[in-house]
């Protein structure tokens, strides 16, 4: 399989995109984000996994009693961002799952510390444009004339008179249209709605390619750069005014798309990371922890030692903090007596 071509200044139809002008959006500026990340390692086990995420992200996951893709445990954090586990098939690895939501709740800068420091593969990589100049129903009549180069596959099972076209599908609906591009089994595939008020183009890339452009990202590659090459590569909407297909020229509407992503602002959503406090653990100890002790106590509150059972999980808690925890004892006012298990690193605090 031969894999994408990127470049720090894409070109388009061999016209650096610096040596055209750009052609504004009449609308809102072009936007380039990551818009769902699948990925896989099998270097960490799970517990290690949701020991990093945890810390990175300042809070600690729920866990889940049902799992997907073949996998059992399930420990979700906020955004719908998940660590997935089958404990009885550890060659299935961790996996990292990120819908669109977790993409837009986290964004690229904090994901692709997270796929990088846990040692990841991609399996599933997928890019958005927003606020696009066109609507679905315009690619799909042009996809429909036979007016685009694209590596998507003649569709097996075309009507007659129609065996010329590539795999594509259209969904209409009260909420907005969505014109499919490709096979959505093949390693690339593309889709255009506009069911959010706006335009997306968005580009789904699997197994070896979603690798590759998570490792262009990662490397430093410009987003909206390596967004142009994946899209250009895959679809483009052309005049038939050359017997090879490759040479044909772009639709004007569809190079002033290409060629305006030079100027797109790239959405990272990368906000700083807030100090821990004690506030904040209280808040995230009503959310996440304080229903699962309210079965706790329901269960052993009525036991005659059940004041042992609330020392001994204080004594657990104590034995497993990380400094952070040290840090907001100290900052709450809080003690710790001799028996404490990181009295001395708590102290060195102070």
């Amino acid at each position: 399989m031969s894999g994408f071509t990127f470049s720090d200044d894409y070109k388009c139809n061999g016209v650096p995109v610096d040596a055209k002008e750009a052609v504004p959006n009449l609308f809102e500026p072009l936007e380039v984000s990551l818009h769902w990340l699948t990925a896989t390692t099998r270097e960490l086990d799970i517990m290690d996994a949701v020991g990093f995420v945890s810390d990175y992200l300042g809070h600690g996951p729920q866990l889940q009693d049902h799992g997907v893709m073949g996998y059992t445990s399930t420990f979700a954090w906020a955004g719908g961002l998940k660590l997935l586990d089958n404990d009885k098939r550890p060659e299935m690895g961790v996996c990292l799952s990120a819908p669109g939501d977790a993409c837009e709740f986290h964004g690229f800068d904090k994901l692709s510390h997270i796929y990088q420091s846990l040692q990841m593969r991609a399996s599933r990589c997928d890019l958005a444009v927003d606020n696009c100049d066109f609507t679905p129903r315009k690619l799909y009549d042009h996809w429909t004339a036979d007016e685009v180069r694209t590596q998507a596959r003649v569709n097996p099972n075309a009507k007659p008179g129609r065996e010329h076209l590539r795999t594509h599908n259209w969904v209409s609906s009260t909420d907005g249209d969505t014109f499919y591009m490709g096979s959505r089994s093949s390693s690339q595939f593309a889709r255009c709605y506009d069911s959010r008020g706006f335009t997306r183009f968005e580009v789904e890339l699997k197994k070896e390619r979603a690798e590759q452009v998570m490792q262009a990202l990662c490397a430093g590659k410009d987003m909206k750069n390596v967004a142009g090459d994946v899209i250009n590569q895959f679809v483009a909407f052309v005049h038939l005014d050359n017997e090879k297909r490759e040479r044909c020229t772009y639709q004007d509407w569809w190079g002033d798309f290409i060629y305006s992503l030079e100027s797109a602002d790239v959405v990272t959503r990368l906000d700083p990371r807030p100090e821990p406090s004690v506030e904040r653990l209280k808040d995230w100890i009503e959310f996440q922890v304080a229903p699962s002790l309210a079965v706790y106590e329901t269960l052993f509150g009525k036991r005659d030692d059940f004041d042992d059972v609330r020392r001994d999980l204080r004594k657990i808690g104590l034995q497993n903090a990380k400094p952070h925890h040290k840090a907001l004892i100290v900052a709450g006012g809080g003690w710790l007596n001799s028996h404490d298990p990181f009295l001395y690193g708590a102290a060195r605090l102070t």
